[in-house]
Parts: structure tokens; C-alpha cells; sequence
């Protein structure tokens, strides 16, 4: 018996594994959802939210917009939609500081687009009740 046909016993279940494994994982991740957000109260706010699903439950929640002076907007996930928003928020983002935030959300991506829920900026801390822009998660 040769090196050769020694060490392939060896590597055949762990390449067939490795493969085992890419597979189920691309079977299970979600694309990125990007979502464009609706001005508010003339804010001038406009941009996008992209949802990513991480695969270990959770989401990454990046949020790029045009503040349109806004520099320091508080940022949530609330339940219920921008037309009927409910005030205490279900899951708290960074704030939008010069435009931009990213967030991990202890959610999956299917799990935050199967119900009523709704990503809202307000104008800032000082104007909490003042929505800037908003967008259903769906």
C-alpha cells in the first residue's frame, strides 16, 4: 500500500463533511433585504435600511440615510406598522449619528419579517415623539 491510498481514507469523510456543511449553510441563510424609509413630519430624512440574516440567529441591522440635519437620531424596531406604530420599542438600534448606524439584532431575519413590525428614526433625543422617516419590516 502506497502513502497515497493511505491518507485519502483520512481526507474523503472530512472533504465529504466540509461540503455537508457549506451546503446546509447556504440552504438556510437569507439575502440581505434592503428597505427604503419614508420621510416623516418633513424631516427631509430619506434612505435605506438593510436587514442581513447572520445565520446564528440573530441580524445585522445597517442603517444609511441623508439626515438632512438630523445628526444624532435614536433608532428602534417597534411593533405594529408605520401607520399604527406601537410607542415602546421591541428591539433598540444604535442612534443614526451623521447618517449612518449598525445594529446586531437577537432576532433572525424570518423572524423579524414574519410580523407587524416597523424600523422608525426620531428626529433626536430631545423630540422623541417626532418620527423622521419609517419603514414596515415585511
Amino acid at each position: 500500500m502506497t502513502r497515497r491510498t493511505q491518507r485519502a481514507p483520512v481526507f474523503a469523510p472530512l472533504a465529504a463533511a466540509l461540503l455537508i456543511v457549506v451546503a446546509l449553510a447556504a440552504c438556510t441563510s437569507e439575502e440581505p433585504r434592503t428597505f427604503q424609509l419614508e420621510t416623516l413630519n418633513d424631516s427631509g430624512v430619506t434612505g435605506t435600511a438593510v436587514l442581513t440574516d447572520l445565520r446564528d440567529g440573530s441580524t445585522r441591522v445597517v442603517v444609511d440615510v441623508d439626515p438632512a440635519g438630523h445628526l444624532n437620531m435614536p433608532a428602534h424596531i417597534h411593533p405594529g406598522t408605520c401607520a399604527d406604530l406601537v410607542p415602546q420599542p421591541l428591539y433598540p438600534l444604535e442612534s443614526v449619528v451623521d447618517g449612518g448606524s449598525e445594529t446586531v439584532v437577537p432576532r433572525s431575519l424570518s423572524e423579524l419579517l414574519a410580523g407587524d413590525l416597523a424600523l422608525n428614526l426620531h428626529v433626536s433625543f430631545e423630540e422623541m415623539g417626532t418620527y423622521a422617516a419609517c419603514v414596515d419590516l415585511n
